[in-house]
């Protein structure tokens, strides 16, 4: 579908969407119309246009996903957001930061840092296999897990909307609702705008999504949405020229730096709609159900056994091969050698594909995929287990 929207290298199978998402060519265009005008008079641009161009953009992303504009700041990535959000908790010794061990590397390395500097705690909660579950059953499930780890030193909860490498949809309105009027909720979106209507739910103290993974953004760009009554307690990562003006305003302008892919947000946020003719809503439809038929297919070529159904255009697949982090990392690098992209992890020390499926995927690339793995496969028994 429109593959020629794209700059992507026709000769490899781009099966890894949702890692770093894939600029189109009329986002990439507005980003270039947004460099050369800034060209025409930088000084101008930094001294009288910059915040004005920003406030723009920041209520454009705010109506795309319904929120306050008020409550909104643009950041560089989702690492960058939860740091900040971290830094406004500001944590005491002996403070607890609780989240889930399906939480993403990074931001359990975010989390560990800022314990290390202030005498905090993290506390790391297993989430609940949800493989015969109702989901009526795994939210209660997870809501006891979360309630098990949660004391009175508990500052901070960090909870996932998509799992990054499980690719799992948690219920972070139930987790808001239960938790959220006793300790800050911070909600992990970073997959989430562009594939989820509204994604920001009540009763988070923040919430961060990517821009440039479903939205179309050019890298790099992300929202964070802070709650009123925490919004005079955040700042940016960078003290600069706004630093007085508060929240939202002392994010506007952090110094010179190239603000271009926030500029062509717009742009991104028309694509699906002056491009392919669908809604996000729908481009999101679209991509699950070849996502679904692709991994059919891929079921049915090499045994495996499917992932449980998911309305997203992302999922993991069992392989039934052992292997840890190291083993993960060597399939990707052989893959990628081969033309294929994929996202390889290892869960329960076995190895797993996350897929993810744009607009530019059809069904032709599961069966590229297929026949590499094929070729791939540990000819051992021993290692190949259902």
């Amino acid at each position: 579908m429109r593959p020629d929207l794209w700059l992507l290298d026709p000769a490899t199978t781009h099966l890894n969407h949702g890692s770093y998402g894939a600029v189109p060519r009329p986002v990439l265009d507005a980003q270039r119309r947004a460099a050369e005008a800034i060209e025409r008079s930088p000084e101008r641009f930094y001294r009288t246009d910059l915040e004005p161009a920003i406030d723009a953009v920041r209520r454009r992303a705010a109506e795309f996903l319904g929120v306050d504009q008020g409550g909104l700041v643009l950041v560089q990535n989702a690492t960058e957001a939860v740091q900040v959000a971290l830094n406004g908790v500001r944590l005491a010794p002996g403070a607890e930061v609780v989240y889930t061990d399906h939480a993403y590397p990074w931001v359990k390395a975010a989390v560990a840092r800022a314990c290390a500097e202030r005498g905090a705690v993290p506390r790391c909660v297993e989430l609940p296999d949800p493989a015969g579950l109702t989901s009526a059953e795994f939210t209660t499930a997870l809501l006891a897990a979360l309630a098990g780890a949660l004391t009175e030193r508990s500052a901070l909860l960090v909870i996932d909307q998509i799992t990054s490498a499980s690719a799992l949809k948690l219920p972070v309105e139930a987790v808001c609702a239960e938790f959220g009027g006793a300790v800050p909720v911070l909600v992990d979106g970073a997959h989430a705008p562009g594939l989820l209507d509204a994604p920001v739910p009540a009763g988070a103290a923040f919430w961060y999504g990517n821009l440039h993974k479903w939205a179309f953004a050019a890298r790099t760009a992300a929202a964070l949405v802070v709650a009123p009554e925490w919004r005079d307690r955040v700042q940016p990562l960078v003290a600069s020229a706004g630093a007085a003006r508060g929240y939202p305003g002392s994010f506007s302008y952090l110094g010179t730096q190239d603000p271009t892919a926030y500029l062509a947000l717009p742009a991104a946020l028309d694509f699906p709609s002056e491009h392919l003719g669908l809604t996000f809503a729908a481009l999101a439809r679209r991509n699950a159900d070849v996502l679904a038929l692709g991994l059919a297919r891929l079921a049915d070529r090499l045994g495996l056994r499917p992932p449980p159904a998911t309305d997203l255009p992302l999922a993991t697949v069992p392989l039934g091969w052992d292997g840890g982090d190291a083993e993960a990392w060597e399939l990707g690098d052989r893959l990628r050698e081969r033309g294929v992209e994929v996202a390889a992890v290892t869960m329960g020390g076995r190895l797993h594909l996350r897929l993810s499926v744009q607009a530019y995927v059809g069904l032709e690339a599961f069966d590229v995929l297929a026949t590499e793995l094929a070729r791939l496969a540990p000819r051992d028994r021993a290692s190949r287990r259902p």
